[in-house]
């Protein structure tokens, strides 16, 4: 196997054989692509600041007068660095061919070993430049023929489409732009049309100021000119006593002026608040059709605790309601206790001595226990939702009474 033969393709996993660029480099093209102090710099080297740099700031004269001169002598012939040691070895043999032909099996080994360190040295030369290349990338060296052409292939892609998304965000961009300048062309005209019919206002108030300042300035010459006559200086002193009186009395007014619109404000507030929205929260769901009171759901398929809850959050409205109202029911009184509210039912009974009140405690909750009377579909619960529905028709009539006072149309 010959060694260009030695490196493979890092994608396709081909035998590569190498081109003779990389062959034909001479000692110090290869020093300089070895070196990686060298490569560092170049890294790091700004390439517009050395577009920028001129060689005589830098270089001294004589150098480049020297450097003018050798380049404008005959090229010189660079030998293949890699295979001069070859021919340097080769005319060594020669040369050792023609002046001892009895050469024993001792020198054989030795030029065979210089031959083996050649190849190893070259094959570590190469691999060196190759990983410089594989950091330097994000594709692995060497590669083949065909996938170098690939390669080219998939970012000459990715250049014409970037090269498209830019001609379309170019486009997109004139585009905004000539927008953006017939709408200024426009909005300029506009302003510039209702400015001067602003300043042809402010023009013909300002003739008609003009003309009013003109008479009174007149009418206050002639005052002047009478008072001065009269004695100027006793009217001038009870004039500025008169101005710091009326300073004060304006300072006074307005504060008042302010006091009394924060207090309209706040009353304005305080007109606009409905309590009894803030406090009670009723609704109905559309969906599932239950009535609801901050939260709590009253229907046939609700949980007992929740029922329990909303019937608590009712029993308190309706004791707000009684007290706003002053109403007074002279047979129910209502205990509110959360999900465990209650109403009292006072009755009359005829006694010996007189007619007597006693009382019942109706328990407006239900713990879903067994009773006798789930039986006959009447059970406590139910009583206590008939006094509680009484106590709402009284309210209704409290209301409807203080409607018809008020003299208010029921629609």
């Amino acid at each position: 196997m010959s060694n260009n033969q030695v490196f493979e393709c890092q994608k396709c996993d081909t035998p590569l054989n190498l081109d003779q660029s990389l062959l034909n480099l001479n000692e110090s093209q290869l020093k300089l692509l070895v070196s990686q102090k060298k490569h560092k710099l170049f890294r790091k080297a700004n390439s517009q600041i050395l577009k920028d740099l001129d060689p005589q700031d830098y270089i001294p004269q004589d150098r480049l007068e020297m450097y003018q001169g050798i380049t404008n002598q005959e090229p010189i012939n660079h030998r293949n660095y890699f295979e001069s040691e070859d021919d340097e070895d080769d005319e060594y043999e020669d040369e050792e061919q023609h002046d001892h032909h009895d050469e024993n099996d001792t020198e054989d080994r030795s030029t065979d070993e210089r031959n083996d360190f050649r190849m190893s040295t070259r094959i570590k030369t190469l691999n060196k430049i190759f990983a410089i290349l594989s950091n330097n990338q994000e594709i692995d060296h060497p590669l083949s023929e065909d996938c170098a052409k690939l390669l080219i292939e998939n970012y000459q892609l990715k250049f014409d489409q970037s090269q498209k998304e830019k001609e379309t965000y170019l486009s997109f961009l004139r585009k905004l732009k000539d927008k953006d300048s017939q709408l200024n062309l426009f909005n300029e005209d506009d302003e510039n049309n209702e400015i001067e019919k602003e300043n042809l206002k402010e023009l013909k108030k300002l003739e008609q100021t003009k003309t009013e300042l003109e008479t009174q300035l007149s009418n206050y010459e002639q005052e002047l000119n009478n008072l001065r006559e009269n004695g100027l200086n006793s009217i001038l002193k009870l004039k500025n006593k008169l101005q710091l009186e009326l300073n004060e009395k304006n300072k006074k007014l307005e504060q008042s002026k302010a006091a009394y619109d924060v207090q309209l404000d706040h009353i304005d507030k305080l007109r606009n608040l409905n309590i009894y929205t803030r406090i009670f929260h009723i609704s109905c769901d559309s969906q599932d059709k239950f009535a609801t009171i901050n939260g709590f759901r009253l229907g046939h398929k609700i949980i007992w605790p929740e029922i329990n809850a909303a019937l608590g959050q009712i029993v308190l409205l309706l004791v707000f309601l009684i007290k706003r109202l002053k109403l007074d029911l002279k047979n129910y009184k209502l205990v509110p206790m959360g999900s465990q509210s209650q109403i009292i039912k006072f009755s009359a009974k005829d006694a010996v001595d007189g007619t007597t009140k006693s009382k019942t405690i109706l328990n407006l909750y239900s713990s879903d226990e067994f009773s006798l009377g789930k039986l006959f579909n009447f059970n406590k619960l139910d009583v206590a939702m008939i006094a509680l529905l009484d106590i709402v028709s009284l309210i209704e009539a409290k209301v409807l009474s203080l409607i018809k006072k008020s003299n208010y149309l029921i629609k």
